[in-house]
């Protein structure tokens, strides 16, 4: 990719690793010293590519395609795609996976890491030679808590934790990300990769070009907008192949997308709010909307909601004279990734991994085979159905097989094609959003709930609509079986996915 290496300060989104952790609680990165390994060959013997695959298998065995390629024209060895270190065997005498302790979820919602099992923690304990050889053969993150190391499942909501890592750990983990591609897949796909690259799959153009122009901030009706990284996750500017013509332009092509600025530093669209009606108390520094108590006196109480005389008292890009839409397009990149992200891994229809696996690698989302096809019976959870001992079968966050397909199901189409609720994939699939009153009696508690601060911030991390708060489908456990109250219920049949914890009813 013809990528514009662009300063963080000016144009770019930083790249939070989790919004669940506070500054004094954010993990420190473990310098490493990283081996690049080399690009994989367009070609070579089963010979070669044995000895780059060796030391691998002998903990790997059983896995279900070496080379993640049905075709045995396809000769590739584990460390051509992953990188890490063949040459380090299994331990003598050791048997299987020496598991010493495994830990489950406590389900206390704890997201902050320690190595008790929890959201970001590892969550096992191997016997210490065959640990030590793990170590020397795998890439090692840089944010071990973050990955949940030495676990292999994506994690929960990873957000643009990639950006942070080595571009060595991201191939290890994923060789098909669209930011080390080129070296994993570039020997035989590297136009499929540059196409990649480009999609709007990738770089969100259409959602982050007309949220801009249609809130004002941007005068282009052709986009200018997308999302791009380089290798070492910095936001890059992405450049057409070759340059549009004026009938490819009347097509959409675009010349080139630039990353999108920073919320803070966007000159505001809604101007008008400064004709608004204030409310009584006009301060000299910046505007306030409906902070009851602003000015620390009980005597000079706001009036709830209402804006200030004016947004800000010095210009655009300060105060409230900032544009909130970018900053919902930033938010969005992160809840609704696009193939430069791994999905939210965090209940069913959210499982997925970036770049090419993104949807040629089959996760369990969906258990309609309306949906899903030949991969409903595997569930809904994100476990596997591969044949290598070291992944955990009831682990969420894991592809079905080590291998890629060319039949990919619905489901996996409506992991991320599902805004608005109302139509895309949903609608295709015959579905709309729920509307929160049919069947109520099933769906909501009897007793209101009053769910602490706490409570609040973790049930939204994972669905961002409020309703959450109060519904019983809060529960993640009640949410996956939502769809097998079905034959009980009188007004509403739901569908078996739920992307961001929502619910949705047939039509």
């Amino acid at each position: 990719m013809n990528g514009i290496r662009l300063t963080r300060v000016t144009l770019c989104l930083l790249a939070l690793c989790s919004t669940a952790l506070s500054a004094s609680e954010l993990e420190k990165p473990v310098e490493r010293s990283y081996t690049t390994a080399p690009s994989a060959p367009y070609t070579q013997t089963w010979a070669q590519a044995d000895a780059k695959s060796g030391g691998c298998l002998s903990c790997h065995e059983g896995t279900d395609q070496k080379t993640m390629h049905a075709s045995q024209a396809v000769v590739l060895g584990c460390v051509d795609c992953h990188g890490g270190n063949a040459d380090v065997w299994k331990p003598e005498g050791i048997e299987g996976v020496p598991v010493v302790a495994a830990h489950h979820d406590e389900g206390h919602g704890d997201s902050h890491g320690g190595g008790h099992g929890d959201e970001h923690g590892p969550s096992r304990s191997y016997e210490p030679s065959y640990f030590s050889a793990m170590e020397q053969a795998h890439v090692l993150p840089r944010y071990v808590e973050r990955w949940q190391y030495p676990k292999s499942a994506n994690p929960k909501r990873t957000y643009a934790a990639l950006n942070k890592e080595s571009p060595e750990f991201v191939r290890f983990i994923n060789p098909s990300d669209l930011r080390i591609a080129d070296e994993a897949c570039g020997a035989c796909h590297q136009p499929i990769v540059e196409a990649a690259k480009r999609s709007i799959m990738a770089t969100g153009a259409m959602l982050w070009g007309g949220g801009a122009y249609n809130n004002g901030i941007l005068p282009y009706k052709r986009y200018i907008l997308g999302e791009a990284y380089t290798r070492e996750g910095e936001p890059a500017a992405v450049t057409a192949l070759v340059e549009p013509t004026p009938e490819m332009q009347k097509q959409g092509a675009l010349k080139q997308l630039f990353p999108l600025p920073a919320w803070e530093t966007v000159p505001p669209a809604d101007i008008f709010r400064v004709f608004e009606r204030g409310g009584r108390n006009i301060n000299t520094t910046f505007a306030e909307t409906g902070l009851p108590n602003s000015l620390g006196l009980i005597q000079r109480l706001e009036e709830p909601g209402r804006p200030d005389l004016k947004q800000s008292n010095r210009g655009p890009g300060t105060g409230q004279r900032v544009a909130i839409p970018v900053l919902n397009i930033t938010k969005t990149r992160l809840n609704d990734p696009n193939m430069w992200f791994i999905g939210t891994n965090d209940q069913p229809g959210d499982y997925r991994q970036s770049g090419c696996a993104a949807c040629h690698v089959p996760y369990a989302n969906d258990r309609d085979p309306r949906h899903s096809g030949q991969y409903a019976k595997f569930g809904h959870e994100g476990t596997t159905q591969t044949g290598d001992p070291t992944i955990p079968k009831d682990e969420s966050g894991h592809p079905l097989k080590h291998a890629f397909t060319r039949s990919i199901p619905t489901s996996t189409c409506m992991i991320c094609h599902m805004h608005q609720p109302n139509m895309f994939i949903n609608t295709f699939l015959g579905y709309i959003m729920w509307d929160y009153e049919s069947d109520a009696p099933s769906m909501w508690p009897k007793e209101q709930k009053y769910p602490d601060s706490e409570e609040i911030h973790r049930l939204l991390e994972r669905n961002p609509e409020e309703a959450v708060i109060r519904g019983k489908w809060g529960d993640e456990d009640f949410m996956k079986q939502v769809s097998d109250m079905n034959p009980q219920l009188q007004d509403t049949q739901f569908a078996d996915y739920h992307g961001h914890g929502w619910n949705f009813r047939a039509i």
